[in-house]
């Protein structure tokens, strides 16, 4: 019995050393919340890409457009794939008089740490997105980890 709680011990210490957070917002690994969809990091990196492809700029969870104020009701944790280690998370964008609510996912990248995809596909529906039909990526800026 005590060799098997050793063991056991020793597979959960190892678990948890290899495990890194997705974002600073993550409080523990293996723990995915509402708090990494309403990260800055993340809606920043969402804003920026967003006011670039669309050459104008956009107001994000019902803030205002310099990206300041947002409305944390309106910023929803939609699921989680433990597969991947991915959240899917929403928000509502408004640009070029027009809303929507998007989907996004944050999710491990092999040579940032994290990364954030949006538009095309993703969402209710099968995509159908007026602002996004394409799927975008947006990765931290900076150097690859690698």
């Amino acid at each position: 019995m005590k060799k098997n709680m050793v063991m056991l011990g020793a597979l959960l210490w190892s678990g948890a050393t290899l495990a890194a957070p997705l974002l600073p917002s993550q409080e523990k690994p293996n723990s995915f919340d509402v708090r990494i969809c309403r990260d800055r990091q993340v809606l920043f990196a969402i804003k920026t890409a967003a006011d670039n492809l669309l050459k104008t700029k956009t107001i994000l969870a019902k803030g205002s457009p310099d990206g300041s104020g947002w409305d944390p009701e309106d910023i929803h944790l939609e699921s989680v794939s433990e597969e991947t280690n991915a959240v899917f998370c929403s928000v509502t964008i408004s640009a070029n008089e027009v809303t929507e609510r998007i989907v996004y996912i944050v999710g491990p990248d092999p040579d940032y740490s994290w990364r954030v995809e949006f538009g095309g596909e993703h969402g209710s529906g099968g995509g159908g997105h007026k602002l996004f039909p394409q799927s975008i990526i947006v990765r931290p800026t900076g150097p690859p980890l690698r």
